[in-house]
């Protein structure tokens, strides 16, 4: 019977610690997102918004599946001018 108990003692420190040890790792991982949310807002308002826009449009073409959107290349001037009369 003492036996069983200190069994079940451990299984439950264990799980307590794997418990903590998960919400370090969530906490962590919020951290890092927050920081690349700033980083990127921080980019955008130097004004280098273009550099986001053209690191999209290059995942677009290099990725096999995206192909079928290069014919719209042809309206990113327009979109541009849209972009800078607002």
């Amino acid at each position: 019977m003492s036996e069983k108990m200190n069994n079940l003692t451990a299984r439950k420190r264990l799980i307590i610690a794997q418990a903590d040890l998960h919400r370090q790792a969530v906490e962590l991982e919020c951290r890092r997102i927050l920081q690349r949310v700033e980083q990127t807002q921080d980019f955008v308002q130097q004004k280098r918004w273009w550099l986001l826009g053209g690191a999209a449009v290059g995942g677009i073409l290099l990725a096999p599946r995206w192909r079928r959107f290069l014919g719209l290349l042809p309206l990113a001037p327009d979109l541009l001018r849209i972009l800078r009369d607002e």
